[in-house]
């Protein structure tokens, strides 16, 4: 399920979770060689109010001479790259206008404010599968501390829901996909316990002992290294391995369970 597949062809797709990427009217946009002017467009385009000019020349020209003209100049290759329409500016502020459009970032970023619990499967692996890298992948800057830290938030942000999405499919994920959706859940997140608590249940459930074990002393080098309790750890392969351990009742156990419990509803019964 593509969530852009309805505006393909109709408006601008702008696509931040990998490397910058955009599509006006269903085909490619060539980006200017400049950093900045692409960094520009990716803050813009998650800010949902206009943006000082100020805050902008702060954010990408601090060490410029002539700041305020160098914005202008990026504004106009900016207009260049999602029309002139979109960029709406006065001497004081800048906003990017995105309606008709698609921007994979805004989507987990809506989905978010809602609550990933509330999400179909459906729904939540197709967020899953916007996800192409890290946000805006590849983008560093030399001397612009202030992008810098913006970038590096919002990595840990959209690293965080991407993990959050993937323990919401976990929760009802068929046999199929289970093991994938935690290998990539530890690939994002290797120090969640509960991501590693998953893996060594299915491992187990599955008669994969061995890989079990392997994982476990992987893990607890991993954990040790971090000076990270392992105990959570070792506990849940311990529950693991008792739960498939533990005998399950015959049939005629539980065909004589079964009549126990009818002979107690019957008492219940009024007489």
């Amino acid at each position: 399920m593509d969530l852009a597949k309805n505006l393909a062809g109709t408006g601008l797709e702008l696509r931040m979770l990998g490397t910058l990427v955009v599509s006006q009217h269903g085909s490619a946009v060539d980006l200017p060689a400049s950093r900045k002017v692409r960094a520009l467009l990716a803050y813009l385009a998650l800010t949902p109010c206009a943006t000082p000019r100020s805050r902008l020349c702060e954010l990408l020209l601090d060490n410029a001479s002539d700041s305020r003209g160098e914005l202008r100049w990026y504004l106009s290759k900016l207009r260049g790259i999602v029309g002139a329409r979109r960029v709406r500016s006065n001497e004081d502020s800048v906003r990017l206008e995105l309606a008709n459009s698609f921007v994979d970032a805004l989507e987990i970023q809506r989905a978010a404010r809602k609550g990933f619990d509330t999400l179909a499967p459906e729904r939540a692996r197709a967020l899953l599968g916007l996800f192409g890298g890290d946000f805006l992948d590849g983008l560093e800057i030399d001397r612009c501390p202030g992008f810098a830290g913006w970038r590096l938030a919002q990595q840990r942000r959209f690293r965080a829901w991407q993990v959050a999405l993937l323990h919401r499919l976990v929760e009802s994920a068929p046999e199929a996909e289970f093991l994938e959706l935690v290998e990539k859940w530890l690939e994002l997140a290797p120090y969640d316990v509960h991501a590693h608590e998953h893996l060594l249940r299915a491992l187990a459930r599955r008669g994969r002992i061995r890989e079990g074990k392997e994982h476990l002393a992987v893990s607890l080098r991993l954990f040790s290294a971090e000076g990270l309790d392992c105990a959570p750890l070792e506990s849940a392969w311990r529950a693991a391995t008792a739960e498939i351990a533990a005998p399950r009742p015959s049939r005629m156990d539980r065909i004589e369970q079964a009549y126990d419990y009818y002979l107690q509803g019957r008492a219940l019964l009024p007489a």
